[in-house]
Order: C-alpha cells, then structure tokens, then sequence
C-alpha cells in the first residue's frame, strides 16, 4: 500500500538520493548539491515556509513533493508552490504522484493558503506535467521563460 505523509528528517538521505536522481533526468548537466539540499530540507523541517512530503511504500520513500510558502506583495494571504514532484522510475504508474499532489493540497487547505502554484520549471515532459496538474483542478495562467546568465556554468 501507498500513501502520502509529511517528511521527517528520518526521509532526508532517501530524498536527497532521489533529488539527485532528478536532477540528473530532468535537467542533465545541471550541478547538484547535496549540501544545499539538506539545507534546504532543515528549513523546511525548522519552518513553516517550506514542505516536504514523501510517498512510503511498504516503509519504503519512493517518491517526493517539494513546496513553498509564498506570501503576497501585493495583499494579504498566501500562496503554495509545487517546487519538486518525484517519483522513482520503478514505481512510476502507481498512485504515488497522485497521492503526493493530493496531500499537497489538504495541507495548503488546512494551513489557510488561498491557491496553488504548480508545474515544471525545466520543460521535461511539460505536457504531461500539465494534465496530471489539470486533473486536480489547476488551470494554465501564463508561462514561465528563462533566460540563462550563466552559460551552464555554476557561479
């Protein structure tokens, strides 16, 4: 049985793993960083900016989901953004993603933000992306453009 929870800092190395092996499908030559995503992971468990949630298969984390907190310039309120979503080349056709996306949802509903940001920011399966997004409600408000600075280098 699969289901969807919050991460612990128990999750940490499994995520990190899996970070890593993101990275390295979705954005090939990118740099990864594992001490920025343990970084990044401490804030999420020290904070309410930040959240982890893991897919567990039999006590086993085979899928992530990243999101942020993100308040408004402009009014009150807040917002969540779907950063990372992720799940194991093995396990993928499960109900990992769903499950992840679907707690994602409950908890921004129950932390009072008042919408959800979400797709892909590195154009790997987009598409795709965007039915699985547009199965849970969401709608295609803009576009998202890059313009690199630093010519695949890091800084």
């Amino acid at each position: 049985m699969i289901f969807a929870r919050l991460a612990t800092e128990a999750d940490a190395d499994a995520i990190v793993e899996m970070a890593r092996l993101n990275v390295e499908e979705t954005c090939p030559g990118e740099p990864f960083s594992e001490r920025r995503v343990r970084e990044t992971l401490d804030f999420a468990f020290r904070t309410a900016l930040k959240a982890a949630f893991v897919a567990e298969e039999n006590r086993k984390v085979i899928g992530f989901l990243a999101a942020d907190v993100c308040y408004y310039d402009h009014r009150d309120g807040f917002s969540v953004t779907q950063r990372v979503l992720y799940v194991r080349p093995e396990r993928r056709g499960t109900r990992a993603a769903a499950l992840l996306m679907k707690e994602l949802i409950a908890w921004s509903r129950r932390i009072g933000a008042d919408a959800i940001d979400g797709g892909n920011d590195n154009g790997f399966r987009s598409e795709r992306t965007a039915a699985f997004l547009r199965h849970f409600g969401f709608r295609k408000v803009g576009y998202a453009m890059r313009m690199e600075l630093t010519d695949g280098r890091p800084r």
